[in-house]
């Protein structure tokens, strides 16, 4: 399974609707963004796999990751993965059923 990153896209206030999504750069690392969300964690989060609302701070941090220009007076962002089957389990699809295809 692959971690891909998004920001999703908020409107403003508690009854805000989804707007969209941003994609995030692959090249973002886990390991910076544990660091980045450490002191918001009640427990450890190493894959950073959960979703973290997105502060001002945070938006700057993250902002040479995301193509797209943030404008955090008209929206609210956060910060959420999901899983993708990786390519051997897409091939595993073929596979004989000796073999193990899932990750």
């Amino acid at each position: 399974m692959q971690i891909k990153r998004a920001i999703e896209v908020w409107e403003k206030g508690m009854n805000g609707a989804l707007t969209g999504q941003l994609p995030v750069a692959e090249t973002i690392s886990s390991v910076w963004l544990l660091q980045l969300f450490a002191a918001e964690q009640q427990r450890p989060d190493p894959d950073m796999v959960l979703s973290y609302f997105l502060t001002p701070d945070k938006l700057l941090a993250l902002q040479p990751y995301v193509a797209q220009q943030f404008d955090a007076g008209q929206y609210d962002y956060i910060l959420t993965a999901y899983g993708v089957p990786s390519e051997r389990a897409q091939a595993g699809m073929s596979a004989s059923a000796d073999e193990e295809p899932y990750d």
